[in-house]
């Protein structure tokens, strides 16, 4: 794990924990993916909600007591049977579950049973957790949405976090949602990438210029 901007901590299993508050956040789970293809006609496997979020619980163990999602619970909407999944699991390893804090896969709605929603984010100290798909607020903010990923070459990428001076931007915790490569992009000047690379979560510094630093280290 690695500790930035004072009350975060980043773990390679793709959650945030915000240690004042013992709250793990993470965002675009994207649950009901393998549904949401199959009923295009694609052949791609369901995964057990239990499944999807198992890497989460040896966190417990690390103090985190809260779960809170920054967006895209769903990938096609709110399912009640993939909610009380989630619930039921979180339940059972000793997770609270704070709520949603619906992002544009979500489509849910106040009526929705059994989930907190928070349309407008989520306070966790001074820091306001968001999704990403709107305008991003004044303050310390936490996002997804942007599914960002270290692509150093066609057979090297790896998932990431984006630290800015008032800003964290998390990976997305799906292991099927597309990566979105950072290096090199301006709007992330200024911010450091912080990559899972197995179990560990490593600095390589500034991402405009990560690739120029990392140049000659992987075959293309």
């Amino acid at each position: 794990m690695t500790r930035v901007l004072g009350d975060w901590l980043l773990t390679p299993q793709r959650a945030a924990l915000h240690e004042p508050t013992a709250t793990l956040v993470i965002a675009d789970v994207h649950l009901g993916y393998g549904r949401s293809r199959q009923s295009r006609g694609d052949a791609v496997p369901e995964v057990l909600v239990a499944d999807v979020l198992a890497p989460l619980s040896p966190l417990v163990g690390r103090g985190a007591r809260r779960l809170l999602v920054a967006g895209d619970l769903f990938e096609a909407g709110y399912a009640a049977s993939l909610a009380d999944q989630l619930t039921t699991w979180c339940q059972r390893i000793g997770l609270e579950v704070v709520g949603l804090v619906p992002g544009n896969h979500d489509r849910l709605t106040a009526e929705r049973p059994g989930l907190a929603l928070f349309p407008e984010g989520y306070l966790l100290g001074e820091w306001r957790v968001v999704h990403g798909d709107g305008a991003t607020p004044a303050g310390p903010c936490v996002q997804g949405h942007e599914h960002p990923c270290l692509r150093v070459s066609g057979r090297v990428q790896a998932a990431c976090y984006l630290v800015g001076a008032d800003r964290l931007v998390l990976p997305a915790f799906s292991r099927e949602a597309a990566g979105v490569g950072v290096a090199g992009d301006p709007r992330w000047r200024g911010f450091a990438v912080h990559a899972i690379v197995g179990d560990e979560v490593l600095d390589f510094g500034e991402a405009f210029d990560v690739l120029e630093r990392l140049r000659g280290r992987f075959p293309t």
